[in-house]
């Protein structure tokens, strides 16, 4: 932990970014930066520098250290403003690299194939990861966040993201310096989500949702909203629930007429509420023992299928109303003033539109205790009482402070993108698109839209960005996911960035394939190569650049074509032609020494070739470095 040397009144505070065991990047003007009381003069000492600036009106401050060299020596950092002190301990000095993007991005050390020997190497503790908490979605830019920086240990790698894992490893193995990560992924995630409502606004089917959520565009503005939105919330909800109308939450509410449950349990498991649509009201007493008193609580319900809203004593401690997340473990706050010792009461509306709802996990998992005291838990499983709600699957839906998700537009660009700028990075990893693959038509401006406002946001140059593209997926939709990797082929064309292709080693039955250790291998070619200037290496497969036609034959031509192969020493596979009506045949494909030469009987005129243009297409063609080609098409 950080040591600071003032009460929790002091005013001199960092972001969660700037903190112990952080990694900075070597070799740049690195940004430190927080907050203090207005106009007060803030100094940081770090490695020989001391550096003061003064804090803003609003109390903001920044200040820019000179370029550091790389050390793989703990070193320690003092921030002083007046009487406030923080020292903050083991920071590194190296490279640093977000990572960022859906599941395959986020996709742990543990869940690897042989996950123990993968998750026993993470012994590197120059290598630190950021973790950042990630469901807090605004619809405002944030300018911090809940993370902390770790140590790649067993212990604490194993949650980590894979292909940052192995990046680092190959980075490590080259440079010999500490390497940072900042993790910032959140899985079955749009590219949307990832943008800033500023560059989305160019997109007119998306204007009216944006307007909507640019009316709580500041923390004040949705501070204030949110208590009133409740409020209207919570009196619509009272014309279609006579839960809501007839107040079932306060304590005193009669429970004549309510039913016994044995709960934890899915409602079908009554014969009353088999397939049932609607709202199931659930109410219990528990008894807080004395000693508790004045502690900060967590109420722990498990998961509960599909959406909730939890009370205790009639004050609402928590509710989960966001689409696709209602699998999440709800675990609710209770701050020592809305509880009191002995008897109290907890009820809890549970909304299910699809039938089957209930509080699902299992007995260990629902129950009550101090927040730092969770071997002091006290057990919710056991009796309570039910009664019916609403009928029906028409309530209305929760005002955005409530409802907000993961792919709401910017969600995430607000709260995990902009609390980590302007840190020092070297540049941003990216592994996304899988969501996307329906709409591949616009990805790949949007990607350099969104790359734009990045760089833009950390005022840090045009770092690089490399990207992976997706793997082959059967997504039983034929050629989308085909169209979405041809977007991300195109933007190899925006500044500064590179793509790792995946072809050969998806899984079409797994849309999270288990081999990421190539695809952080990859990606460190690319960074390797690019941005570290080593040469000789070899970090793209073939790309193609041009076809000829000679009579029924197309002459194709790649860029990183030295020693065109295949991977199984077989034929060049999943090539088609088509003439001018443009109907494809599987072709028959040859390499003759930099060249592909491709035909087909059936098409005597042939115009066009396309290659592992489908969903589920795991082509074979690769160069002498083992790297595949990307899927493509020439017309």
């Amino acid at each position: 932990m950080s040591t600071i040397s003032f009460n929790a009144l002091a005013q001199l505070k960092l972001p969660a970014v700037i903190s112990d065991n952080m990694v900075l990047q070597r070799e740049m003007n690195v940004p430190i930066w927080g907050w203090a009381k207005p106009k007060a003069k803030v100094t940081v000492i770090f490695m020989g520098q001391t550096k003061s600036s003064a804090a803003n009106a609003k109390g903001c401050w920044k200040i820019k250290l000179d370029p550091i060299a790389a050390t793989d020596k703990p070193q320690k950092m003092l921030i002083e403003s007046g009487k406030d002190v923080v020292t903050l301990k083991n920071i590194l000095v190296g490279e640093v690299w977000v990572c960022s993007g859906q599941s395959n991005m986020e996709y742990p050390i543990n869940m690897l194939k042989d996950a123990k020997k993968h998750v026993a190497g993470a012994n590197d503790p120059k290598i630190r990861f950021l973790a950042i908490n990630k469901f807090n979605f605004k619809p405002y830019e944030r300018d911090n966040c809940v993370g902390s920086w770790l140590e790649c240990l067993p212990k604490s790698a194993k949650e980590r993201t894979a292909v940052g894992y192995y990046f680092a490893r190959e980075l490590r193995k080259k440079l010999n310096v500490p390497i940072g990560l900042i993790e910032v992924h959140f899985g079955g995630t749009a590219i949307e989500s990832w943008t800033s409502a500023k560059v989305l606004k160019k997109w007119p089917e998306l204007r009216e949702n944006l307007a909507a959520l640019a009316k709580y565009n500041t923390e004040k503005k949705y501070n204030s909203l949110k208590k009133r939105d409740k409020v209207k919330w919570f009196n619509e909800l009272k014309k279609f629930d006579k839960g809501f109308a007839g107040n079932w939450m306060d304590v005193d509410t009669s429970i004549k007429g309510w039913k016994k449950i044995q709960l934890p349990a899915a409602w079908n498991s009554t014969k009353e509420l088999k397939d049932f649509k609607g709202t199931v009201w659930f109410r219990k007493e528990i008894k807080i023992p004395a000693n508790w008193k004045n502690k900060k609580l967590m109420v722990d319900l498990g998961v509960i299928d599909e959406y909730d809203i939890a009370w205790l004593n009639g004050n609402n401690i928590g509710m989960m109303q966001i689409p696709f997340l209602a699998w999440l473990p709800r675990h609710y706050e209770v701050e020592g003033s809305d509880y009191k010792v002995g008897k109290n009461t907890i009820v809890v509306c549970d909304y299910n539109q699809n039938a089957g709802g209930g509080l699902l996990s299992s007995k260990n998992d629902i129950r009550i205790f101090p927040v730092d005291e969770p071997g002091k838990a006290i057990s919710l499983a056991g009796k309570w009482y039910y009664k019916k709600g609403y009928s029906g699957t028409e309530l209305p839906k929760a005002p955005i402070p409530f409802s907000m998700g993961h792919n709401t537009l910017s969600a995430l660009y607000n709260s995990m993108i902009t609390p980590v700028t302007p840190f020092g990075i070297r540049g941003v990893l990216w592994y996304q698109g899988e969501s996307n693959q329906l709409a591949p038509d616009s990805y790949k401006e949007m990607m350099e839209d969104m790359i734009k406002s990045w760089r833009e946001e950390w005022n840090q140059g045009d770092f690089p960005f490399y990207y992976v593209q997706i793997a082959p997926y059967n997504y039983n939709n034929g050629v989308n996911s085909a169209l979405l990797r041809e977007a991300q082929l195109l933007a190899m064309d925006i500044t500064n960035t590179g793509m790792a292709v995946t072809m050969d080693i998806g899984d079409p039955d797994d849309i999270h394939p288990k081999n990421k250790k190539d695809v952080g291998y990859r990606l460190a070619l690319l960074a390797l190569a690019k941005s570290y200037d080593f040469a000789n290496i070899v970090f793209s497969g073939p790309v193609y650049k041009k076809m000829e036609v000679d009579d029924n034959e197309i002459i194709l031509s790649f860029d990183y074509d030295d020693d065109l192969k295949t991977r199984d020493g077989k034929k060049p596979s999943h090539f088609e032609i088509a003439g001018k009506n443009k109907k494809f045949y599987p072709a028959f494909a040859e390499i003759k020494g930099e060249k592909i030469i491709v035909s087909v009987d059936k098409v005597k005129k042939p115009i066009a070739v396309r290659y592992g243009w489908s969903d589920i297409a795991e082509p074979n063609l690769c160069n002498g470095a083992g790297l595949p080609a990307s899927s493509f098409r020439t017309y």
